[in-house]
């Protein structure tokens, strides 16, 4: 237990020296409020520090990217062939409507 020198008796939360242990086998040891920590990444498998790329797919959130991602490159695809030639048509100016107009 941390020494209580300087704080207040009574309104800190005790601290537990813990195991925190990851999906990958790793585990170490730290002080926090939590009985047990479980993680899915720590520093031996998390890409960043490995170098290694891996995808972490937590509840098929790339898969839902990937849905979503295809729905939206579907209408862009459809709108392209729509497209309409937007070459700007013949306006007349101000002046020739009013010139039209008075004859």
């Amino acid at each position: 237990m941390l020494s209580s020198v300087g704080m207040k008796q009574g309104i800190h939360p005790k601290l537990n020296k813990v195991t925190v242990t990851c999906a990958c086998g790793n585990s170490f040891e730290a002080l926090t409020t939590i009985e047990r920590i479980y993680t899915d990444t720590c520093s031996k498998c998390h890409p960043f520090f490995t170098g290694n790329e891996k995808f972490v797919d937590a509840e098929g959130r790339i898969d839902k990217f990937n849905r979503k991602r295809s729905q939206v490159a579907a209408p862009k695809a459809k709108q392209e062939e729509k497209k309409v030639d937007n070459t700007p048509q013949y306006k007349p100016t101000l002046k020739e409507i009013f010139n039209q107009s008075n004859n």
